[in-house]
């Protein structure tokens, strides 16, 4: 595709060019600068006035999941349906992100090259084929796990093309939001048919074990059941169930998979440094303690603190790791997740401008919203220019060129507009920079004024299609056969509808 476009503000991921002319010719920046459009020498198929628009490089979106047809997030959840997960792409592309790491590290790099050939956003992986991340997973969940998964491991994965290693650890191994969302609320309805939302379950974990696991250890039962029967009371659930049931249960759905998981956050950082590769591990209350531990160690590794903004943390505590991070050379990720237009799932933004006061945040991401919803980067970006807290080239070299940097592979254009570069461009409003109005990725255009316009490579079945497969044939088994189905009903349709105009009415 060629495109011209003019009198346009261009970041650059290192900088700001104003009034400039932007031309994109077989998939690259031909040419950035002044008067192209009189210098430029070629017919444009389009010119775009650009005096309205920002051009800005294709973000670079670090921290993702539910992005390809492996297992889901470190417990090793069930595979999500194709459907889902390309919607998942289409979101983060809606978005003006045109790569991502996938951090559900038990996906394979088979399953990462899947979805990468199936969507124009550059999917990258990491691994966590280690024994100890794969036996957490087993203990929380591990419904998506196949023999493929312990029988391979991070250094091959790695040869196959993993950039990175992480998520080491999760919310739904590390007695976090994974389970007081999923498996805590599912034991209460299974074993005493009571229902309990998050923030109940959230109450009555922290209740047994503490919002630090300050109390994991303790013998002490009968002083758990006290804290539960005042939790019980405070949530609105006192007479619902027993204390001492609530203890038993907080402890046989969560402790199995804590200690596998903090060990592997360790093994994980071992393997990182000896691989010269970036650790994404979970930061949160849970792992607040081992991280100090790491931070004061001499092991080698590029540790990137995921989502050090996590609400879990008190916002002082969280600021306070953000130090004791840069302190020690790692990189600091805060996530949007939804704190800053969605608020359906984080409501407060008191740990966000805390990490951000530091002026130590590195890279900004998203991370995985309920459902796979989310604020875009783009969010981010504003809230950074709108609070004065950066200029916008430092704002938007958070999401683009400094993930990229920090993440050496995942994408060939790097995070930035450079002439002779791959033309991954997003198009945004001057008067509103989340307001997306075209994604090009290798110059052709994907997005427009909030659609999608690629052409999908391969059918697939809708939502509702696939929830008719699974309801005939069983999750597990539409799982595995929804592609040859699809191209089946993708073949048929034709022909059901020449037969509709060859049958005599």
């Amino acid at each position: 595709m060629r495109r011209l476009v003019t009198h346009t503000l261009v970041v650059t991921g290192d900088g700001i060019l104003e009034d400039v002319d932007l031309l994109v010719l077989d998939g690259r920046v031909a040419a950035l600068g002044p008067g192209i459009a009189a210098t430029a020498g070629v017919a444009p198929a389009e010119v775009v006035d650009g005096r309205g628009v920002v051009v800005l490089p294709g973000l670079v979106n670090v921290h993702v999941h539910g992005v390809t047809p492996g297992p889901l997030m470190p417990s090793g959840g069930a595979a999500l349906p194709r459907w889902h997960w390309l919607a998942n792409l289409d979101r983060h592309l809606l978005q003006g992100t045109t790569a991502v790491l996938n951090l559900c590290g038990l996906a394979t790099m088979d399953q990462v090259r899947t979805a990468d050939r199936a969507h124009p956003v550059r999917v990258g992986g990491a691994t966590t084929h280690e024994p100890l991340a794969v036996q957490a997973a087993r203990a929380a969940d591990g419904a998506g796990l196949s023999d493929e998964v312990p029988a391979t491991t991070v250094a091959e994965q790695l040869a196959q093309g993993a950039v990175a290693i992480g998520e080491l650890g999760g919310g739904q191994t590390l007695a976090g939001g994974g389970q007081d969302v999923v498996y805590l609320p599912a034991a209460f309805a299974e074993r005493h048919g009571l229902v309990v939302v998050a923030e109940q379950a959230r109450a009555l974990k922290e209740a047994v074990l503490g919002r630090t696991l300050e109390w994991v250890d303790d013998p002490d039962l009968g002083a758990a059941a006290d804290r539960v029967a005042v939790a019980l009371r405070t949530c609105g659930l006192a007479g619902a169930i027993a204390p001492p049931d609530v203890v038993a249960l907080v402890h046989d759905v969560v402790l199995p998979s804590l200690a596998p998981a903090l060990a592997g956050i360790r093994e994980g950082v071992r393997l990182a440094a000896e691989h010269g590769v970036p650790a994404f591990v979970h930061s949160a209350a849970v792992t607040g303690s081992l991280l100090t531990a790491l931070a004061g160690e001499d092991h080698g590794a590029q540790v990137v603190a995921c989502h050090v903004n996590h609400p879990s943390y008190l916002p002082e505590e969280a600021a306070a790791m953000v130090r004791r991070g840069r302190a020690a050379g790692w990189a600091n990720e805060a996530c949007v997740l939804d704190l800053l237009d969605r608020r359906a799932m984080v409501t407060t933004r008191e740990h966000w401008d805390a990490v951000l006061d530091t002026g130590l945040v590195d890279v900004v991401a998203t991370d995985y919203g309920p459902g796979g919803e989310h604020d875009g980067p783009l969010h981010a970006v504003r809230d950074l220019v709108d609070h004065g807290r950066l200029a916008l080239a430092e704002a938007v070299a958070l999401v683009s060129s400094a993930p990229a940097d920090l993440v050496p592979g995942l994408t060939p254009a790097r995070g930035r507009i450079v002439p002779g570069g791959p033309a991954d461009l997003v198009l945004v409003d001057r008067g509103d920079l989340t307001r997306v109005r075209e994604v090009l990725v290798g110059g052709e255009s994907v997005v427009r004024e909030g659609r999608t316009t690629y052409r999908s490579t391969q059918p697939h079945l809708s939502a509702a299609e696939f929830d008719r497969l699974a309801g005939t044939v069983g999750h597990a088994l539409a799982l595995r056969d929804e592609v040859a189905v699809a191209a089946a009903h993708h073949g048929l349709r034709p022909r059901v509808d020449a037969l509709r105009t060859w049958v005599p009415a």
